[in-house]
Parts: structure tokens; sequence; C-alpha cells
């Protein structure tokens, strides 16, 4: 049922964004590749690194 309401709104809506917006999308490629980077990336390399909790 959701899908369906999504589907139909991107059908009306898709010719606006894609169209009206083309300048925009590696932009918010590139912003989303670098928030999953810095979100996702950090937490892996901040924990393989040991933690200074067992010398306190």
């Amino acid at each position: 049922m959701v899908s369906r309401a999504i589907s139909e709104w991107w059908t009306r809506m898709k010719p606006y964004y894609t169209r009206a917006y083309p300048e925009i999308w590696p932009g918010i490629a590139i912003m989303t590749f670098l928030y999953y980077k810095l979100s996702y990336g950090g937490k892996k390399a901040v924990k393989s690194t040991p933690t200074n909790q067992a010398h306190h």
C-alpha cells in the first residue's frame, strides 16, 4: 500500500525533479557518499583502534 503510494507520487513528480534540478543530483550523490564515509567509516576506524578504558 505504501509502496504503491510512493510509486504514484514518484510517477507524478519524476519529470519535475529530474528536469528542473539536474544539476543538484551529482551534489546529492557526493554529499551522501561523504556522509556515509564520515558516519560509518569513522565508526569502523574507531572500533579498530584499542580503547584506553583498560588503563583507567
